[in-house]
């Protein structure tokens, strides 16, 4: 039965439940960004930068949380969270660079991926205010 427990004592069960909200945030966030610029809204510029960059931080915000949330139900947090954090940034920053390549009508933002690093920071001290734990 030990084959099934990590080594802090946490089932393989238990550490999938936790990391299914993470996992599906992340996969609508790649959704989101996969949608092609022709199906979203026309915004004006002043309009479409506040609501877009305030998106992409509330976006990140929820992901980041729900992974450092998993991250402390499973017992990893204190390995983990740096490595966490360098892997959410890097996600943002990739899916940009993907909406530049691949995905039809959209275009790269160095704004979308500042919003989307903030989110991950903003996701991080949110966990640590509402769990009141500073690791």
């Amino acid at each position: 039965m030990r084959g099934d427990l990590n080594d802090t004592g946490i089932s393989r069960e238990v550490q999938l439940r936790h990391t299914l909200m993470p996992l599906t945030w992340g996969a609508l966030i790649f959704g989101l960004h996969a949608i092609p610029g022709t199906d979203l809204p026309k915004e004006t510029f002043l309009d479409l930068l506040h609501v877009d960059k305030a998106t992409h931080l509330a976006m990140f915000a929820v992901l980041s949380s729900s992974v450092f949330v998993a991250l402390g139900k499973t017992g990893m947090i204190r390995k983990y969270k740096w490595y966490a954090v360098l892997a959410l940034v890097l996600y943002g920053i990739g899916l940009e660079f993907a909406q530049d390549m691949w995905f039809v009508g959209r275009q790269a933002s160095w704004g979308d991926m500042l919003a989307d690093s903030a989110g991950v920071l903003a996701g991080r001290f949110a966990f640590r205010c509402v769990y009141g734990c500073w690791n």
